[in-house]
């Protein structure tokens, strides 16, 4: 298994380039990409600007960090942001509601075929990192599957 390190400010960061370069030249089989982070994930959309600023305002939509008063009470907050109500959490805990809910739509890893040194992810299908919560230090673990 291999480990990254990585630390962006940018949401979408494209790492097809950086597992293709830890592939085998020759064979094929499996490479599995896992994050271990609650608000990181790893997925795979096309490599477009305009399409990753659709993806932006959709989670900016449906996952506000900075929600509207709703309710009688007027709730401005995800409960997660409430430390105070939360017995195991350090007050300097982070403030990042919005992010665990946008983790929804990702995954924390995935799955794919490679051959011949690459990822076989077709013409416009890329791998991302997907950062929910910067700028933070994160992992990101590739381990190789051979087929027979």
């Amino acid at each position: 298994m291999k480990t990254f390190e990585i630390n962006t400010d940018k949401m979408f960061t494209n790492i097809t380039q950086l597992i293709n370069e830890n592939l085998p030249s020759e064979g094929e089989g499996l490479a599995h990409i896992f994050t271990p982070h609650t608000t990181a994930c790893i997925t795979t959309l096309e490599d477009e600007l305009l399409h990753l600023v659709d993806v932006r305002f959709f989670l900016d939509k449906v996952a506000p960090q900075h929600k509207e008063p709703e309710g009688d009470h007027k709730n401005i907050k995800y409960l997660h942001d409430i430390i105070s109500l939360r017995n195991d959490t350090p007050v300097y805990e982070r403030i990042n509601g919005h992010s665990h809910i946008r983790s929804l739509f990702f995954d924390s890893s995935q799955m794919i075929p490679f051959g011949e040194g690459k990822l076989l992810t077709g013409d416009w299908k890329s791998l991302f990192f997907v950062e929910l919560d910067p700028s933070r230090d994160r992992k990101i673990y590739l381990n190789l599957v051979p087929t027979i």
